[in-house]
């Protein structure tokens, strides 16, 4: 058999009707025939039957089931033994490929051989851009700029790189970091390490793009692939500590890069952005109570408490 060009890698957690609906785009939309694609699934001991689904409905996907949960960055790191093939595509279980899209990334990775990681623009379900699919390194300024609203008070100009995309780019751009939500990458840069297994989720995109950049790659992002992405599907069923690592990730990559210089400053930023938020939808939910205000203002809260109770727990 010739060997893939592309070996694509998802993790799973309780998400198996999304899971069954991104393997369907993946094989009928990727744009790639069956032999050019190694598909390889980690589900993170799942209850909800997805270990059951994939080996029913998609018999030539490579399983790999876990008995617990060990987080995103250790479970790609785990499929990443079994890759081949001249590219590994990262994709999250909550996207649904377009028609073409992953026959046109590795395209554009082919014909930009300084490249080492590639990203696109990431849809939300109603088609709106998702400003988290790549952007600058967190240093205090656009930390401050993104939590605090002076991106929305400053001219264009006057910001500081901006922590998340600000808008949608109609050009290829190079970037610090993209998402690991879709991430495509060169194998040969990889040196057999995908993510550094101290994150356990969130972060660990950055910190691979920032290692990849270090030893001399390009990291890209770019307009001309779109992919649809539930974002937080699974986030919404966990619980516990698991909840912080939206917070704990990136604060993580931060303390990492900066040496812990002004994590204090970065904790007290990041506090009284969600308590800003929290006042603001709160305020607007009052006056417009048929609004979706009330709900933005709840989720703002519990992000309020995330972010004090890493502030309380001190390092990340």
């Amino acid at each position: 058999m010739t060997e893939p060009i592309v070996s694509i890698i998802i993790v799973n957690w309780n998400v198996r009707e999304l899971l069954h609906a991104c393997l369907r785009s993946v094989i009928d939309a990727g744009g790639l025939r069956p032999h050019q694609m190694r598909i390889i699934v980690v589900d993170n001991a799942s209850a909800d039957g997805s270990v059951a689904m994939v080996r029913r409905d998609f018999p030539s996907v490579e399983l790999i089931a876990n008995t617990e949960n060990v987080g995103f960055g250790k479970a790609n790191n785990q499929a990443l033994k079994r890759c081949s093939g001249r590219f590994v595509l990262l994709l999250n279980p909550d996207t649904v490929v377009e028609q073409g899209g992953i026959a046109r990334l590795v395209q554009i990775l082919e014909a930009n051989p300084s490249v080492a990681v590639l990203g696109c623009r990431l849809l939300n379900a109603d088609r709106s851009l998702q400003r988290w699919t790549g952007g600058a390194y967190p240093r205090l300024l656009n930390v401050a700029s993104h939590y605090l609203f002076i991106d929305r008070l400053l001219p264009r100009s006057w910001r500081p790189a901006p922590l998340y995309l600000d808008r949608d780019v109609v050009e290829d751009q190079e970037v610090d970091w993209v998402s690991g939500a879709v991430m495509l990458l060169r194998a040969d840069r990889l040196q057999g390490q995908l993510f550094d297994p101290k994150y356990f989720m969130y972060g660990e995109d950055m910190e691979l793009c920032h290692r990849l950049k270090q030893a001399g790659g390009v990291v890209m992002y770019t307009p001309e692939v779109s992919i649809i992405h539930y974002q937080g599907a699974s986030m919404k069923k966990q619980q516990g500590d698991v909840l912080l690592s939206s917070l704990k990730g990136p604060r993580q990559f931060y303390r990492q890069m900066r040496g812990g210089r002004g994590i204090g400053l970065y904790d007290a930023i990041t506090v009284s952005g969600f308590a800003l938020r929290w006042a603001l939808f709160g305020s607007a939910g009052w006056l417009r109570p048929r609004s979706d205000f009330k709900d933005k203002a709840l989720s703002s809260r519990d992000m309020t408490r995330r972010a004090w109770a890493i502030l309380r727990g001190g390092q990340a």
